[in-house]
């Protein structure tokens, strides 16, 4: 089947995106794997008096690694072989995954351990914010705009079913191999995920392939960087849509993410081996919002997606934390995997669509900031809660990500009007 042919699966016809989407979906897959151990052993391992701040400061080691490296990343993206890239990212990070492993599985205590847990998170997020925007930036390379839309919506799909998977079995994982145990197990995921990328007959166009063999120094990338910037800025759609997120994430993903497995178990009181089992419910939502964009993925009317999605978040926020019980814990989790969902995927989408491809990685790089951002804002999250207590807090960031959603939404009609026109 041609490229041209459109339809919800017409991109699994093209060997290199279903060699990239298996990679795709093995990260997605890794994730909650990670940041889920990651948490729980801090929270288990931590003193007492200032284990919600060390656990907060995982995010934030994340966030400061994404800010560090994101632009940078896309700066990279445009310049060299994506694929190239994507390989040498891989490989760093069985390295890193290695390094955390052997640092639980050792079980330095006191400064110095949690010092080097926290180093080794920063350069594993900055790995991270490099892999993401160039996974973006290289679909419309191997698809062509016309797939584009229904090949980020199957990438979806792919992650949102491996994703309920790793959260239900983390739990389990951990109560049986330890932590260390459970982290190392993400090395396998890393292992196939470079194979599969190695596989792939992708060429770069002749202009960035050019570009390759020219001296990059710290003066260029600057220039490179501010490009992107400026691009941004010029463009509303774009500018608006990525300053939704970062106000939505800043807010709404402290609470439920970054500190939603520490909610569950203490305020909830779940316990770790049936944790995996609730907070599975925000993939299982990803998938279901997924798989319906990825049906319907010549929709054309994605701003007003962007804002269905952001609502949704919000509302599901709200449901999340007003009651401490596992159903408002599994329902709100739901709605806040399908809104993000929908919110990332049309945002995604729209954005390929406006944006040139000499461009597209460092555009990208700049919309993967909203979630450093939002990593970054745990720790005043964290903060607070350890001053005034999770139930007080959580619920007024619930309120305040709604709010702030309807008003960014109101204001700005243009981003909800945006369409995305088929080409020829």
């Amino acid at each position: 089947m041609s490229t041209a042919t459109f339809g919800a699966f017409a991109p699994l016809y093209n060997r290199d995106f279903r060699l990239l989407l298996a990679g795709f979906a093995i990260g997605q897959m890794l994730m909650p794997l990670q940041f889920i151990t990651q948490i729980l052993w801090v929270q288990a391992t931590a003193p007492r008096d200032i284990w919600l701040i060390l656990v907060a400061f995982i995010a934030t080691s994340r966030g400061l690694g994404a800010l560090a490296f994101g632009l940078y990343g896309g700066a990279l993206a445009d310049r060299f072989n994506r694929q190239h890239l994507l390989l040498i990212i891989q490989a760093l990070q069985i390295v890193m995954t290695l390094a955390i492993a052997a640092l639980m599985y050792i079980n330095i205590s006191g400064m110095l351990g949690f010092g080097l847990f926290f180093a080794l998170t920063f350069l594993t997020s900055g790995l991270q914010s490099i892999d993401a925007p160039t996974r973006l930036a290289i679909v419309p390379d191997v698809l062509g705009q016309k797939l584009t839309p229904a090949g980020i919506s199957l990438n979806q799909v792919s992650g949102q079913i491996a994703m309920p998977l790793a959260m239900m079995t983390t739990g389990l994982m951990i109560d049986q191999l330890g932590f260390s145990g459970a982290y190392s197990a993400s090395l396998f995921g890393h292992l196939i995920a470079l194979i599969f990328i190695s596989l792939m007959h992708y060429k770069p166009s002749l202009n960035r392939a050019d570009r390759a063999d020219e001296p990059y120094g710290f003066q260029q990338i600057k220039i490179d960087i501010r490009v992107g910037l400026q691009y941004a800025r010029h463009q509303p759609v774009i500018l608006w849509t990525i300053i939704l997120l970062i106000l939505m994430m800043g807010f709404g993903y402290p609470a439920t993410a970054s500190l939603g497995p520490t909610w569950v178990t203490t305020e909830v009181g779940v316990p770790i081996p049936r944790m995996g089992f609730v907070v599975m419910f925000w993939g299982i939502g990803s998938l279901v919002a997924a798989i319906i964009l990825a049906r319907f993925s010549n929709m054309v009317h994605r701003g007003a997606l962007i804002g269905f999605g952001a609502l949704l978040f919000s509302l599901s926020f709200l449901v999340f934390v007003l009651g401490k019980h596992e159903l408002n814990v599994m329902i709100g989790n739901f709605g806040l995997g399908a809104g993000m969902t929908t919110l990332m995927v049309s945002s995604t989408v729209l954005i390929q669509h406006i944006v040139p491809n000499e461009i597209r990685g460092r555009i990208m790089s700049i919309f993967q900031l909203n979630m450093a951002f939002a990593q970054l804002m745990t720790m005043p999250v964290a903060l607070l809660g350890q001053w005034l207590g999770l139930g007080l807090v959580f619920p007024a960031l619930a309120y305040l990500t709604l709010v702030v959603v309807v008003v960014v939404l109101v204001s700005q009609p243009q981003l909800v009007k945006a369409t995305v026109t088929q080409p020829d």
